[in-house]
């Protein structure tokens, strides 16, 4: 009885751990432009906003997304595998956008993680 026991609990961890979320958020590469632009606090907003629409898309069980703010011109973009989960996507995306911030107010940037890529560019002002 105890065998079949264990066997039971072995086979319920072994399925349970199929369904275990993996965002797939390991750091294959990131860039930041070596150019800043001149007006950071326009920059800043303009960026969280294109983030903001970025997220807004993906929350829409889409894979891909791109965003343009008018004012300033930032252009963005967000991809990830089609495999992953619309949780795992955007918790990809939440790991990319931390990461991208540390290029500060560079005028472009890239990160890509083996489960999303992100990268946004801004032209110089």
């Amino acid at each position: 009885m105890d065998m079949v026991l264990k066997l039971t609990f072995t086979w319920w961890l072994w399925w349970l751990r199929l369904g275990v979320a993996d965002p797939q958020i390991n750091l294959l590469n990131s860039g930041c432009s070596q150019y800043n632009v001149s007006d950071v606090s326009n920059f800043y907003t303009n960026l969280n906003a294109t983030f903001s629409d970025l997220r807004t898309q993906l929350n829409n069980n889409k894979y891909f997304a791109t965003a343009k703010q008018v004012v300033g011109s930032g252009y963005a973009l967000v991809q990830c595998r089609n495999y992953l989960s619309n949780a795992d996507c955007l918790a990809c995306f939440t790991a990319a956008v931390s990461q991208i911030r540390n290029c500060s107010a560079a005028n472009g940037a890239r990160v890509i993680y083996d489960g999303c890529f992100l990268r946004y560019v801004s032209p110089p002002c």
